[in-house]
């Protein structure tokens, strides 16, 4: 089995179709940083460049390692990750013993945390931080999630 390349593009099944990942950045501590492409498709694309050329859906941390090892996702091409960085603020929600306070905006950077009770426009473009396994990222694909109708309730 190969070792994954920044600028591999990964194929990860779930029950509404296939999903295409491109691995973008490794972050020394907290693992593979990924672009979820857009769409759920039944075939591969034709195309897979200018798919990977698209604008993601959003970025998250990933378990891409130990999911390739298991055969959880495919490896299916590679397009590469230079013109791509990883994203100077992200956020995740701020919950104390179960109630939704706001939300942490995360430099990726310093892992310094600001709260913000509303999120500006901007804000609600920030990807989200922490990792996700490949349970979570297919669970939320499949009920369709985005970082539009993320609103507290991952």
């Amino acid at each position: 089995m190969r070792r994954i390349k920044l600028g591999d593009i990964f194929e990860i099944n779930t029950t509404k179709g296939k999903v295409y990942l491109h691995y973008i950045y490794k972050d020394k501590t907290i693992g593979n940083l990924i672009r979820v492409l857009p769409g759920l498709y039944s075939d591969r694309p034709a195309n897979l460049l200018k798919l990977a050329d698209s604008k993601e859906s959003f970025m998250v941390f990933f378990t891409l390692s130990v999911a390739y090892k298991q055969k959880i996702v495919e490896h299916v091409g590679h397009y590469p990750a230079d013109s791509f960085e990883k994203p100077k603020y992200m956020r995740t929600e701020h919950i104390v013993r179960g109630e939704f306070l706001g939300w942490h905006i995360i430099d990726t950077e310093t892992w310094q945390r600001q709260l913000a009770k509303m999120l500006t426009l901007e804000q609600k473009k920030l990807s989200p931080w922490g990792i996700w396994n490949d349970i979570l990222l297919i669970e939320n694909l499949v009920n369709d999630w985005s970082l539009e109708k993320w609103n507290g309730s991952l």
